[in-house]
C-alpha cells in the first residue's frame, strides 16, 4: 500500500479492516462466550470509536489547511496580476507626461479690427506653454489609442511625441524669426523672412503654420513614410490642420 497516496477515508477503510480481522481471531482462538473475548471486543470498538473520532477531527483539520492553501494561491495568484500590472505601467511610462490642463487661447476674430500680423498672433499663442511645448500639445495616451490601428501601424506613442518636439522646433525658430525687424536681418535670414511672407494668405490670417521645406530645414526629421504617417496621426488628434493653395501645403495650428 503506498501510504502517500492514501486520504482519510482510506485509513478508516483500513483499520477496521484490521480490526475485524483481530475480532474474528479472537473469536475463533476463545470462543464467542468468552468473557475475556467480550472485554476484549468492547475495547477494540472503543478503540475503534475513538480512532474514527479522531480521523474525523483529522479530516476536519486537512479540509481547513486546504481551505487556508486556497486562499493562500488565491492571494498568490492577485500579487502576481498586480506584479504584471504594474510592470507593464513601468515599461510603458510616457516619456512625455503631459502637465495640467492650460487655459485655452480664445479664437482669433477675423474681422477688420484684428489684422494683427502671424507674428504677433503667435506670440500670443506662445504665452501659453502646454505640456513643456510652446505651440504643440504633446499627444495624451488617451488620444493616442484613439488612432485606429491602420493609421498608427507599429508606430509607437513615444515616437510621435518625439517628432511632436521636433516639428514644435520648427514652429520656434520659424516665428522667432518672423518676431524681429527685418532691418535687423541678416541677408541670409531676410530672404527666409520674405519667403514666409510670400507662403501667406488669406486663409492664414493669425494662424501658425509651417510647410515641408520647415520641416526638412528647422528639424532633424525627414519626410518619409514614417513622418508622413505621424503627421496624419496630428491631423486625426487635432493638433494640426492642413492649408493648401499656391503650391504649398501648410501645416497649421488650430
Amino acid at each position: 500500500m503506498n501510504v502517500s497516496t492514501l486520504t482519510m477515508e482510506d485509513l478508516v477503510r483500513h483499520f477496521q479492516a484490521q480490526i475485524a480481522v483481530l475480532k474474528h481471531s479472537l473469536m475463533l482462538s476463545n470462543g464467542s462466550t468468552d468473557s475475556n473475548y467480550t472485554k476484549a471486543a468492547t475495547s477494540l470498538d472503543l478503540l475503534i470509536d475513538s480512532m474514527k473520532s479522531e480521523l474525523r477531527s483529522l479530516q476536519r483539520n486537512v479540509n481547513d489547511a486546504r481551505k487556508h492553501l486556497q486562499s493562500l494561491e488565491d492571494v498568490k495568484i492577485q500579487t502576481q496580476n498586480f506584479i504584471g500590472h504594474l510592470q507593464y505601467a513601468l515599461d510603458n511610462i510616457p516619456s512625455k507626461l503631459p502637465n495640467k490642463k492650460q487655459t485655452e487661447v480664445p479664437a482669433l476674430k477675423s474681422n477688420a479690427n484684428n489684422q494683427n500680423s502671424s507674428a504677433n498672433t503667435c506670440k500670443m499663442e506662445s504665452a501659453v506653454v502646454n505640456n513643456g511645448c510652446s505651440y504643440l500639445h504633446y499627444l495624451t495616451v488617451a488620444q493616442f489609442e484613439t488612432v485606429p490601428k491602420y493609421m498608427k501601424g507599429r508606430m509607437t506613442y513615444d515616437k510621435v511625441n518625439v517628432v511632436i518636439e521636433q516639428l514644435d522646433n520648427a514652429f520656434k525658430d520659424k516665428y522667432k524669426l518672423m518676431k524681429q525687424k527685418k532691418s535687423t536681418l541678416n541677408d541670409a535670414n531676410r530672404k527666409r523672412y520674405e519667403t514666409y511672407k510670400l507662403q501667406e494668405n488669406d486663409n492664414t490670417k493669425g494662424i501658425c503654420f509651417i510647410v515641408e521645406k520647415d520641416i526638412t530645414e528647422l528639424t532633424n526629421l525627414k519626410l518619409d513614410t514614417s513622418t508622413r504617417n505621424i503627421l496624419t496621426i496630428l491631423r486625426h488628434c487635432g493638433l494640426l490642420h492642413e492649408i493648401r493653395g499656391g503650391n504649398l501645403v501648410r501645416y497649421a495650428l488650430y
